[in-house]
């Protein structure tokens, strides 16, 4: 086939309006297969949707995780080019019966479970790589597309196999929703996650007289403390999320335990308030009443670097070919870009369709803005195939 060498933008409008009912009906179709994370034959299920819509020749190839967790990749182009590396997720938040639906039409709104975070998203790679396909471009393009379907409780399983791909890729495009005004991300606060563990000593709340060794009443002072670390100025936020204690109501609890969570703008801001929580739980040689915080996992913050910067700034003269405005935004929450980033990939977020009320019931998208993303990313993908930073 010979080499193209120009993309125009009228004939790339006028592949992506054709596509439009296609589009639709396949987001259609995987919103209405129940995906939540912990629901493995649904999660495989879209991922086979996803394989069977790529363009011939390509397809998703199944690999297992150092963790036991499925990761589908497609690679696809000139071998010899440092690819793309384009990724996405299956799972949502939604336990089968608890929200279950196809797309509804609301206004100039789709809604539906996941439509938004982030099936929508990965509807948009597929809808670029039909464009190139049919245009002819698609052969040129250096590609690696992964789909997970873990990454709603944090990516636990497929968080290696994802660095693995960042570091031998060009740049990486996140298709989380894009945001108000169809801004993409550059930045995300990074989170630890955290379980505190209360021992105390039980008790006759009837005959016990004296100060009491509750776990609950500890729990509940600590509670208080680590609340008061919020600091909205400085992008911290810590929430206590989950919370058990007591057997009965006339024992005096022996045991107590939360969960919580902290989110930070900076790595240092995470190490700095992990300092402090540990200050408030530690437990005294003379207390009967014993404290234990473990850290769990969470995700390293996305910095927005200066390759980050580089990279949004091209992006914004691409989506000025196609008269579209692209603003940038911080987001508060975490996705699989973070974990791009802190690999030092040039990573940008949020190129999924404008979405918004994502893991509830109202989670919806503009559908014209599924469009837009398509016609958007088939530039992205031209413009970037020979992208390097500066």
């Amino acid at each position: 086939m010979k080499e193209q060498t120009s993309l125009k933008v009228q004939k790339v409008r006028e592949t992506v309006e054709s596509f439009q009912g296609d589009l639709l009906t396949l987001l259609d179709k995987i919103v209405a297969i129940n995906s939540h994370s912990h629901n493995t034959p649904g999660v495989v299920q879209v991922a086979q949707e996803v394989s069977k819509s790529l363009p011939s020749p390509l397809t998703l190839e199944s690999t297992m995780s150092s963790h036991g967790e499925v990761v589908w990749i497609c690679r696809h182009g000139p071998p010899d080019e440092l690819p793309i590396l384009l990724v996405g997720h299956v799972d949502t938040v939604f336990p089968p019966g608890s929200f279950d639906s196809g797309v509804v039409a609301h206004g100039p709104h789709l809604l539906g479970p996941g439509v938004a975070d982030m099936k929508g998203g990965v509807v948009v790679v597929l809808g670029a790589l039909w464009v190139l396909d049919r245009l002819g471009f698609l052969p040129q393009i250096p590609v690696t597309l992964a789909i997970n379907g873990d990454e709603e409780i944090g990516s636990p399983g497929s968080e290696q196999e994802l660095v693995e791909l960042a570091r031998t890729s060009r740049l990486g495009l996140v298709f989380e929703c894009g945001g108000a005004k169809g801004s993409v991300v550059t930045s995300r606060r990074g989170l630890d996650r955290y379980y505190l563990e209360i021992h105390g000593e039980a008790g006759h709340s009837g005959t016990h007289q004296g100060e009491k060794e509750s776990a609950v009443v500890e729990l509940a002072q600590q509670i208080l403390k680590l609340e008061a670390l919020n600091d909205v100025k400085a992008g911290i936020s810590l929430n206590v999320g989950q919370v058990k204690g007591g057997d009965a109501v006339n024992i005096i609890p022996a045991e107590a335990e939360a969960e919580l969570e902290v989110r930070f703008l900076e790595e240092q801001q995470g190490k700095d308030i992990e300092k402090q929580m540990r200050i408030i739980t530690r437990s005294t040689p003379e207390s009967k009443v014993k404290t234990v915080l473990t850290k769990r996992r969470g995700r390293p913050a996305m910095a927005c670097t200066p390759a980050i910067s580089q990279l949004y700034e091209a992006a914004v003269q691409t989506a000025k070919k196609i008269d579209l405005e692209l603003p940038e935004e911080a987001r508060g929450g975490a996705s699989d870009a973070n974990f791009l980033s802190a690999a030092n990939l040039p990573t940008l977020d949020g190129l999924g369709p404008v979405g918004e009320m994502d893991h509830s019931k109202n989670e919806r998208i503009l559908k014209d803005s599924l469009f837009q993303r398509v016609e958007l990313l088939v530039h992205l993908l031209w413009d970037f195939k020979d992208w390097k930073q500066e």
